[in-house]
């Protein structure tokens, strides 16, 4: 099996660095490559992305493009089988491929693998899974708590693409990422296109890595945008797919942020979250 991991770049150099640092570190018995689409970078990561070697191969575009359309450039540039969607603000930590890999052996109905992530900036965990929530938007499972309540794999509606493995063909084979979404919502989108397919998505708990959310300039831009976009598409499935296991455990979610800081629930959601458990 070949690997292609695609990393998209915009103005982060140094955590760039520590990206690219960590992943020689950690990949290693694995036949792979590592494809960067630099989104016309100006703080100097194109200096560095320059000086660069094999595995390494970098596309420089000439007009910003997003995340979605980088994402895409990357497969369709890609030698391998396999692809390694990866954010350039993460840290891999050691271990964190094999569990990935190891899913696509034990499951046949595998769309996305994703993985556990740390943040950083809030000293907890960002992502352990996504579901619908309440406002049928998909939400972190996991978002501020403290400990991993699970082992193993688990599958859910869709994952984070911060850092996922998905097979070239069944990437491709959807056309990659909906390039209009700019910079948020294309994964759960493609997620929810794949489940309609009979694929899952699952995480698998024993890889772990550091993710610094949200890192490059403008992330968040177009949240609005491509949250309307997303529910003009999928509000009516969602609400007739949205069951009662999830609802409890978006009611679970909500309730483990602050278990060990009370004062931070907010009253009328921590309500809420009571009732869901009903």
């Amino acid at each position: 099996m070949h690997l292609s991991i695609c990393i998209p770049t915009y103005n982060a150099a140094e955590m760039t660095k520590a990206c690219f640092h960590s992943l020689k570190e950690t990949v290693h018995d694995v036949d792979y490559e590592v494809i960067v689409v630099d989104d016309l970078s100006t703080d100097g990561t194109r200096d560095y992305l320059q000086t660069l070697s094999p595995p390494f191969r970098v596309i420089y575009n000439e007009t910003r493009k997003g995340f979605a359309a980088n994402n895409n450039l990357a497969a369709h540039e890609a030698r391998g089988d396999l692809l390694c969607l990866l954010n350039c603000d993460t840290v891999l930590k050691k271990g964190w491929l094999e569990p990935m890999l190891k899913a696509f052996e034990i499951y046949s109905d595998v769309g996305f693998v994703g993985n556990v992530q740390w943040s950083p900036k809030t000293g907890r965990y960002d992502h352990m899974g996504m579901l619908v929530g309440g406002d049928l938007m998909p939400t972190h499972f996991g978002r501020y708590w403290r400990f991993v309540p699970f082992q193993g794999y688990k599958a859910w509606d869709a994952v984070t693409a911060a850092c996922v493995l998905i097979r070239k063909d069944v990437f491709l084979n959807e056309d990659g990422f909906d390039e209009a979404y700019l910079n948020g919502c294309e994964d759960i989108d493609l997620c929810l296109k794949l489940d309609a397919r009979g694929y899952r998505h699952y995480v698998a708990y024993q890889s772990r890595i550091e993710h610094y959310v949200s890192s490059s300039p403008g992330r968040n831009d177009r949240n609005r945008q491509n949250e309307e976009l997303f529910l003009s598409r999928w509000e009516n499935i969602l609400r007739t797919k949205r069951t009662d296991s999830e609802r409890r455990l978006c009611g679970i979610n909500y309730l483990g942020r602050f278990l060990d800081r009370p004062w931070r629930y907010n009253f009328f959601k921590l309500m809420r979250a009571l009732l869901d458990l009903v």
